[in-house]
């Protein structure tokens, strides 16, 4: 009767086919989830967008987008007082929950109460992960134009 159970070389085997695979898989797996981080805090840059929009609107005064490097917020008028500006929401840290930096073209958005952009120019924010880059553009009336 023969050992029952597997030799040293056939353990090796499995061993380097497993190491194969596990580096092909792997940096795809990093980049997929890389690109999907970015996606994400586009997507969160527009919905932040509407969200100023939206404030302006219903509140009937100015609302501004702010964004730096790391984080992005949404601040109007508050309702009770209306003269003082408040935090709509609360602020996003995107560096840190998706590590990705903003390299904003402005540092803010600013919506007048009808809900459109007060300087009329076209705005982009970079969103810059470790390897992939994406990029979303507000256009002259505020408007979210590329995600």
């Amino acid at each position: 009767m023969g050992n029952k159970g597997f030799s040293m070389i056939e353990l090796i085997a499995v061993l380097i086919l497993i190491g194969v695979i596990a580096s092909i898989g792997f940096p795809r797996l990093r980049n997929g989830l890389e690109k999907q981080n970015v996606r994400s805090s586009k997507a969160l840059i527009a919905t932040l967008a509407a969200t100023a929009r939206g404030a302006a609107i219903q509140r009937g005064c100015p609302a501004t987008l702010n964004m730096t490097a790391d984080s992005v917020w949404v601040t109007a008028c508050g309702v009770n007082p209306p003269a003082a500006n408040v935090q709509v929401g609360t602020k996003k840290m995107v560096g840190s929950e998706f590590r990705v930096t903003l390299n904003p073209s402005v540092a803010s958005v600013v919506y007048d109460p009808r809900g459109i952009a007060s300087v009329f120019q076209p705005r982009t924010i970079r969103v810059i992960g470790p390897h992939y880059q994406d990029s979303v553009m507000i256009n002259e009336v505020g408007k979210v134009i590329k995600q």
